[in-house]
């Protein structure tokens, strides 16, 4: 009884780790993603917001563009401005009170002479208008808006202002002019003044019913025009250019997006004006991210992910267990039986041939992965999909094992129907009748070609130097010990050498032209020196300006002769501009001691005037010891 308990509850395990692999490889791949998700769902989010806002600032300045022309091409305001009588005056400032108290845009509107002094005006503020009139009227002829209206013409309506009055406001209040010129019966008769209030547009642009902060407005210069942030009185937020000049690098490299900043998410939209209203400024819209708004993503979605996680394996230990129970209730006698479960303990891809090793049975996966159909394949031996990357006692191996214990797992490539390698887990079992005679083998494989190539690729780049593109000084000691040994092994047939090749002067490079200078040397020289080495030859950087070769099959002689050649070309290369010197011995069976001869040739090398290759052999070697 508990043996036959254990054997359920190892099926039940079993079954528990197949069907439930692919779905928490699935769970674990989506709470990695959260923070990545919900920071591209804030983003879309702010970036509608941003839309949004930029569309009713728009629309405001628009309406307000607008209605100028209406005030400035009014009858009675024309009346006022040739006869400037007590009875039109106060006609046109109750038209203005009117405009003023219905529209709500405008903080003031003025009429000013020609030389600058108020004839007309009304202030509006705080849902408050008045008419100021007498002393209140002031001298505006030094006011840059009315410097800058002296250079309209005829017609013009322009635009001034979009800066910050003073960084040290708070909060901080922003002006915008539009200025007209009046011109009537062939003459100037002065300027039309019209205030905007910054503030009431933006608060209209996220709507009453919205309880979101409005986003900050910011010129060009990186003033902060307006803002609802709370500030510190220390350190008011008056200028994010200065402020924050990682961030405003990134607004003015972009038209819109979210950056980070310091941990601190923003999103930003620019708003070019210039497209509705002529010679109005670029402004910025900055939404600040709230770290809050991403927690609660993350926590919401981990919670629906840890409910979605734990009813899938409920579900998925439900169906083992009643897997568990049809195993048990089912007895696999015949050979259908054998078959199906043998498929099914196999992998993704699965194969069946006869006792013949025809493919009588393929499923689609198979299909998809090898891209042959069955009808391509049937009646065929698998080894139609051969690569030629094994040897025959590799095959000769897998039917012994199949021969001998009714099963062979290992790693395979074979060959798809486009004619590309493909590497493989295969797992192959025969089955049997009950006169255990082999009717049928059932192949199963896994694709773990992108793996392989995966993990290739990461060999290289522990082995290749990052700058040079050839071996680095780990797989030089690899090859070098591998060298030693051979040589070790064959004393009488093997002949090879060690070479260590320096550039000369570098320490002179690196402080004349800079490290990047020297960086590219390195790179010309080794690029230099792979195109004239032989192929069986091995280079690898071992240092700062360093290069070791090995040469394998190759007399001490003939390793001089190429280390000249490869000094000649790096000399010739750089128009005898920059040279190399190196040390050349011959390679015995102790790796320390080799290295350190060539060492000294190198050290002879520099003493001898670089630009030379040296030589000291084992055998001097001895001789001087």
């Amino acid at each position: 009884m508990s043996s036959s308990f254990a054997k359920s509850f190892s099926q039940f395990l079993i079954v528990l780790f197949v069907i439930g692999f692919v779905p928490s490889l699935y769970f674990i791949q989506e709470f990695k993603k959260l923070d990545e998700r919900a920071i591209a769902l804030i983003e879309q989010k702010h970036r509608v917001k941003l839309e949004f806002s930029k569309h009713e600032l728009v629309s405001s300045l628009n309406e307000s563009y607008k209605s100028i022309s209406t005030l400035i091409n009014n009858g009675i305001f024309h009346q006022a401005v040739r006869q400037p009588s007590l009875l039109n005056v106060a006609s046109v400032e109750d038209f203005w009170l009117l405009v003023a108290r219905a529209q709500g845009f405008y903080s003031c509107l003025r009429f000013i002479d020609t030389h600058g002094q108020e004839q007309i005006r009304v202030d509006y503020e705080d849902g408050q208008a008045q008419i100021l009139n007498g002393s209140y009227l002031q001298n505006r002829a030094k006011q840059d808006y009315f410097l800058y209206g002296q250079s309209l013409k005829t017609g013009q309506i322009g635009v001034f202002g979009m800066q910050s009055t003073g960084q040290q406001m708070t909060p901080i209040k922003p002006s915008l002019h539009f200025v007209a010129p009046i011109e009537l019966d062939g003459q100037r008769q002065g300027y039309f003044v019209a205030n905007i209030n910054l503030t009431y547009i933006y608060q209209q642009i996220a709507g009453s019913s919205n309880t979101e902060p409005l986003p900050d407005i910011l010129n060009l210069s990186g003033d902060v025009l307006m803002s609802q942030r709370k500030t510190d009185a220390e350190q008011p937020y008056t200028n994010v250019a200065q402020q924050y000049p990682t961030l405003w690098a990134t607004l003015m490299s972009q038209d819109q997006g979210t950056v980070s900043d310091h941990g601190q998410w923003y999103s930003f939209v620019k708003v070019s004006l210039n497209t509705a209203l002529s010679n109005m400024p670029t402004v910025v819209l900055l939404d600040k991210v709230e770290s809050s708004e991403i927690r609660q993503f993350v926590r919401i979605n981990k919670n629906t992910l840890t409910v979605q996680m734990f009813a899938l394996f409920a579900l998925i230990s439900l169906i083992a267990s009643i897997f568990v129970l049809w195993n048990n209730n089912h007895q696999k006698n015949s050979i259908e039986s054998k078959l199906a479960r043998a498929a099914m303990n196999g992998m993704s891809a699965v194969i069946i041939t006869d006792k013949q090793n025809r493919i009588i049975k393929v499923n689609n996966e198979f299909t998809r992965l090898s891209g042959y159909s069955f009808e391509e394949v049937e009646g065929h031996q698998p080894s139609m999909f051969a690569s030629g990357k094994h040897d025959p006692q590799f095959y000769l191996e897998m039917w012994k094992a199949l021969q001998e214990d009714g099963f062979w797992e290992g790693e395979v490539v074979n060959k798809r129907k486009d004619g590309s390698m493909q590497t493989e887990i295969l797992r192959i079992q025969t089955i049997l009748d009950d006169e255990e005679v082999i009717q049928f083998y059932v192949a199963s494989f896994v694709d773990i070609t992108e793996r392989k190539q995966l993990e290739d690729q990461l060999r290289d780049q522990s082995e290749k130097d990052g700058l040079t593109d050839i071996w680095n000084r780990r797989k030089f000691d690899q090859e070098f010990r591998s060298e030693c040994v051979r040589v070790k092994r064959y004393p009488a047939h093997e002949q090879s050498c060690l070479a260590i090749i320096d550039i000369d002067h570098f320490k002179r490079i690196n402080d004349k032209f800079g490290h990047a200078k020297g960086d590219k040397t390195i790179v010309e020289v080794a690029q230099c020196l792979r195109n004239e080495l032989r192929e069986s030859d091995f280079l690898a950087r071992i240092g700062g300006e360093e290069f070791a070769i090995i040469l394998p099959h190759t007399p001490i002689e003939e390793a001089e002769a190429v280390l000249n050649r490869l000094r000649l070309a790096v000399f010739n290369l750089h128009q005898e501009s920059l040279s190399i010197s190196g040390g050349v011995t011959d390679i015995t069976e102790i790796p320390e001691e080799v290295y350190q001869r060539a060492d000294m040739a190198l050290y002879e090398s520099k003493e001898c005037g670089r630009n030379v290759i040296s030589i000291l052999t084992s055998t001097e070697m001895e001789q001087f010891a």
